[in-house]
C-alpha cells in the first residue's frame, strides 16, 4: 500500500476508524502523456461484503472488474489478496492535458470511506519542438555514476599535465545534465523502478516494473501502465529492441516491457516478451538468461511452475489486448521464437553470420553474459580456457556488437524504432567491489555509445541518451598505486592487522601502497587494439574505493576469476563451486592475503546510493538534446524523449 495514498486516503474519509481504509492507484502525482494507458484501481481493507462506486472529475465510470461493484462482495474481483476488496478499471486513457481526479467511495459492513488521487496529463511540446524525431535509444549502464565514467576515462585515454589525453564516446554528447534516481518507495531505488521511470514516466515501487503496488494473488495481475515502446509501436507503428549483458528476465531489460509485481519472476517475465510482443513490435531481443527458454528437461534450463502466470483477469487481458498465459515449464521458447519469425542465434560467430534479418533473439548465456574483461580474455587466448568456458559460454559478443546487429534489423522500420541497450555489468561488479571488471564493463559499454552515435547519424531524425538507473557502490578513484605491481604482489599477508593506528605507521603494507594527492600522479595503461587495457595491473595503477561497500579483502590486484554469477541454473552453479569459486566477494580466497576493510553496508555486497546521476544526450535532426541540461526528476525523461518523437500527442 503507497504511504502516500493511505494519508490522503485517511484524511479524506474521516470518520471512525472502523471504517474500510480506502487507497486508490495511480497514486497522487502521477502523469502521463497524452493517449498514454493505465489502468485505476481502487483497494479496501475492512469487514464484510464491499462495494464501490468511482469517478474521474465527477464523471462516473464503472470498473471493468467486478462485473457490478454495486453489489456487496467478499471475493470482488477474485484476483484480490484476502482481507481486502480490490475493483479495477482496466486501460483507462485521457488526451486532456491537466489535472484529473479519481474519486472512489467504498462501502463494506462497518460503513464507508472516500479516498482520491490526482494524476497529470501532461501538456507536451515547447512551441519550438513539434516532435518528428522517428528514433529513440536508451544506452543505460546500470549502476554507473559518475566516478564510473571518470576511471573509464582515465584507464582508456590516461591524463597528461592535467588535461585528458582523450574523451569517451559519452562526454561528447551535447546535451549534461543530472537525474535524481528516487523510487516510488524509497530514496535508493533498485533497477526495476530505475529503468522503468525513464519509459513509463512513472514511478514504480522496487522490486517492480510496469506496474502500480497493489495486494493481489498474482504479480502479473497489478495495475499496469503503459512503457514508452507501446506507446510508440501503437500510435506510430515502431519497432523495439531490447539489448543487455545480463541475463534478459533481469530488471532493466524487462522493465521496458513487461508488467509485474515481481522482478524475479522469471519464466513469467520471459514469457511475457514473447506472448505480449505485438503490443510493442518486439523485433530484437539479445542478452543472456537462455535458462529461461529451455523446456525443463533439458540441461540448463530453469522453468518451473513456480514464477510464472495463468489466467491473467479477464479485463486485464481485453483492455490490453493480451493472451491469458499458462504455467508451462515444459515449454520450448527459443522454438516458439523460431516460428514467429526471428532468427535466433547463440554466439558471435553466429551473430555475425545472422546478417540484419527481419527478428532477432539472441541469448549469448545461460545466465547473465560474462564481463569484457573475460570476454576480451578469450578473444586474446582462443585455445586457453578460461572463465568464459567454465561458464559454457566461451564466444560471446562484445556490446557494441549487439548493439550495431540490433540497430541493423531495427533501422528497417522507416516507421522508426526504440531501442534500449544495457550495460548491466558496471553494476554488477561494482556489487561485487570488483574495480577492474566495473571499469572494462564502462569501456565495453562506451563502444556500444559510439555506435550508437554513428547510427543516429546516419539514420538522422534520432534521439540517444546515455543515462543510468542508479549510482552502485559509492565507486570513488582515490589514487594510484605507489611501488609497483612486483613490490605489491610480494607483500606478506595483511589480514591479521586490523587494529586501529592513530600514528599511522602500522597500517597494513597494501593500504601503505595507496598513491594519494601528488602521489597519484598520471597512471599510464597500454591500450590494445581492440581497445582494451593489455593488464589492469600495471606499475602505477589506478585504485578505487566503494563507499557504499560491503566487508571485504583488497589486494589492489585484479581478480583472475569472477563470483559466481548469482543469475545462473543451479547445475553451473555447483560446477564452478566445484572449480573453487566463491559465491560472494569475501569468500574469494585470492583476496584473502589483502587487508580487511569493514563495510558500510549490512551483507556481502556493496549497495546502490541515493546519488544523482550524469545523462547526456545527442540527437540528430533536431535540437532536442537540449531538454536534458540540467537537473531532472528520473520520470522527466520519459516526457522529454515522447516530446521529441510525438510533439502534441497521440495522433
Amino acid at each position: 500500500m503507497n504511504l502516500r495514498s493511505l494519508l490522503l486516503s485517511l484524511a479524506v474519509a474521516g470518520g471512525a476508524s472502523a471504517t474500510p481504509v480506502v487507497t486508490v492507484t495511480p497514486p497522487s502525482g502521477a502523469r502521463f502523456f497524452p493517449g498514454q494507458r493505465f489502468d485505476i484501481r481502487v483497494e479496501a481493507k475492512g469487514t464484510g461484503g464491499y462495494s464501490a462506486a468511482l469517478s474521474v472529475d465527477g464523471k462516473a465510470l464503472s470498473f471493468t472488474s467486478p462485473a457490478d461493484a454495486s453489489i456487496p462482495s467478499a471475493s470482488t474481483d477474485g484476483v484480490t489478496s484476502p482481507g481486502y476488496g480490490g475493483f479495477n478499471l482496466r486501460g483507462f486513457t485521457s488526451r486532456k492535458p491537466g489535472l484529473h481526479t479519481i474519486t472512489a467511495t467504498v462501502s463494506d459492513d462497518t460503513g464507508s470511506a472516500t479516498a482520491s488521487a490526482s494524476f497529470l496529463v501532461v501538456s507536451p511540446g515547447s512551441g519550438d519542438d513539434p516532435g518528428g524525431t522517428r528514433n529513440v535509444i536508451i544506452l543505460l549502464g546500470d549502476g554507473m555514476g559518475t566516478a564510473h565514467r571518470t576511471a573509464a576515462r582515465i584507464v582508456r585515454f590516461g591524463v597528461t599535465g592535467g588535461d585528458p589525453n582523450g574523451y569517451l564516446a559519452m562526454d561528447g554528447f551535447p546535451g549534461t545534465g543530472l537525474v535524481s534516481t528516487h523510487s516510488l518507495n524509497s530514496i535508493v531505488t533498485d533497477s526495476a523502478p530505475g529503468m522503468a521511470c525513464y519509459t513509463t514516466g512513472n514511478h514504480a515501487q522496487n522490486g517492480q516494473e510496469g506496474v502500480y503496488p497493489a495486494h493481489m494473488t498474482n504479480p502479473f495481475y497489478y495495475p499496469r501502465v503503459e512503457y514508452m515502446a507501446e506507446y510508440l509501436h501503437r500510435v506510430k507503428g515502431t519497432s523495439t529492441g531490447i539489448v543487455s549483458t545480463a541475463d534478459v528476465e533481469d530488471a532493466t531489460p524487462a522493465a521496458n516491457a513487461v508488467h509485474t509485481g515481481n522482478r524475479n519472476a522469471g519464466q513469467g517475465i520471459v514469457d511475457q516478451y514473447f506472448d505480449e510482443r505485438n503490443n510493442n513490435g518486439l523485433a530484437v531481443l539479445m542478452g543472456g538468461g537462455r535458462r529461461w527458454f529451455l523446456p525443463s528437461s533439458q540441461y540448463g534450463s530453469s522453468r518451473s511452475s513456480s514464477n510464472d502466470y495463468a489466467g491473467l483477469p479477464a479485463d486485464l487481458a481485453a483492455a490490453w489486448g493480451v493472451p491469458s498465459g499458462a504455467i508451462d515449464p515444459d515449454r520450448d521458447l527459443i522454438a516458439d521464437f523460431e516460428r514467429d519469425g526471428f532468427t535466433y542465434v547463440s554466439s558471435a560467430k553466429e551473430l555475425t553470420a545472422a546478417g540484419a534479418p527481419g527478428k532477432l533473439l539472441g541469448l549469448f548465456g545461460y545466465g547473465n553474459m560474462n564481463v569484457a574483461l573475460d570476454k576480451v580474455a578469450k578473444r586474446r587466448n582462443p585455445a586457453q580456457s578460461g572463465v568464459v568456458d567454465d561458464y559454457h559460454a566461451p564466444d560471446q559478443p562484445m556490446l557494441d556488437e549487439m548493439t550495431g546487429a540490433a540497430l541493423a534489423v531495427l533501422s528497417k522500420n522507416r516507421k522508426g524504432f526504440f531501442l534500449m541497450v544495457e550495460g548491466a555489468h558496471i553494476d554488477k561488479q561494482s556489487h561485487l567491489m570488483d574495480a577492474e571488471r566495473a571499469v572494462g564493463e564502462v569501456i565495453e559499454f562506451d563502444r556500444a555509445v559510439g555506435v550508437a552515435r554513428e547510427w543516429a547519424d546516419k539514420l538522422g531524425n534520432t534521439i540517444v541518451i546515455v543515462v543510468a538507473d542508479h549510482e552502485c557502490s559509492g565507486f570513488s578513484v582515490i589514487g594510484a598505486l605507489q611501488g609497483g605491481i612486483a613490490k605489491l604482489a610480494s607483500l606478506p599477508s595483511d589480514a591479521a592487522n586490523l587494529s586501529p593506528d592513530p600514528a599511522f605507521k602500522n597500517q597494513p603494507k597494501r593500504l601503505q601502497a595507496v598513491g594519494t594527492y601528488d602521489a597519484a600522479a598520471f597512471p599510464k595503461y597500454d591500450i590494445q587494439p581492440d581497445g582494451y587495457p593489455a593488464s589492469y595491473d600495471v606499475d602505477g595503477k589506478v585504485l578505487f574505493g566503494f563507499g557504499a561497500n560491503g566487508d571485504r579483502y583488497e589486494t589492489w590486484l585484479t581478480k583472475p576469476v569472477t563470483v559466481i554469477d548469482s543469475l545462473l541454473p543451479s547445475s553451473i552453479k555447483g560446477e564452478l563451486a566445484g572449480k573453487g569459486y566463491s559465491s560472494t566477494p569475501l569468500g574469494r580466497t585470492i583476496d584473502q592475503p589483502g587487508f580487511f576493510i569493514r563495510g558500510q553496508a549490512p551483507g556481502d555486497q556493496a549497495v546502490h546510493t541515493a546519488s544523482d546521476i550524469p545523462i547526456s544526450a545527442y540527437s540528430t535532426g533536431s535540437t532536442a538534446w537540449r531538454k536534458f541540461v540540467g537537473v531532472q526528476k528520473n520520470t522527466d525523461v520519459f516526457f522529454k524523449l515522447l516530446e521529441a518523437v510525438v510533439g502534441q500527442g497521440e495522433d
